[in-house]
This record gives C-alpha cells, structure tokens and sequence, in this order.
C-alpha cells in the first residue's frame, strides 16, 4: 500500500507543477502581448545588432578574472595565461 501512495503522491506532485507552469506561461503570454512583442524575445522588441554583439562579447575584465581563475585551478600554466592575456588585451 505504500508503493501505491507514494506514486500517487508523485502523480499529484508532477500536476500541480505542470499546472503552475501553465499559469507562468499564460500570464508570460498576456504582458508581452500588452507590451507589443512577441514570446521570445525582450519585452521591449528584438535586440538589434549593436546590442546582439554586447550580450555576446564578454568584457576584457571578466575575459581576464575567467582566465585567472583557470590559472588558479591549474587548468592553465603560466605560458599560456601570458599568451591569453596578450591576446585578450590585444583586442
């Protein structure tokens, strides 16, 4: 009898999170109608190119802390860490 209580607690479980995802994804639906766009993009319309390729390019600080973090796992010797950086700071 166990079995079958705990599977249907699970069953109930699985509904109700499907059931409050559904709600998110309706009320998601209603505000980007309201602001005029369309599901998938921003709110504010689709991202144009100039701000496509500031999303996409990391800045050279986080490029460098990512960088050092991996010297500091040892995931990078230090050669490589001066010929990345070079790079990085090279543009």
């Amino acid at each position: 009898m166990g079995l079958i209580k705990t599977g249907l607690k699970a069953a109930v479980f699985v509904k109700t999170a499907h059931v409050v995802h559904d709600r998110i994804e309706r009320r998601q639906q209603a505000q980007w109608a309201a602001q005029g766009g369309t599901p998938g993009t921003a709110p504010g319309g689709p991202a144009g190119p100039e701000q496509a390729s500031a999303i996409a390019a990391p800045s050279v600080l986080d490029q460098l802390t990512q960088l050092g973090d991996l010297r500091a796992a040892g995931v990078v010797t230090d050669a490589e860490f001066e010929a990345q950086k070079a790079r990085i700071l090279a543009g």
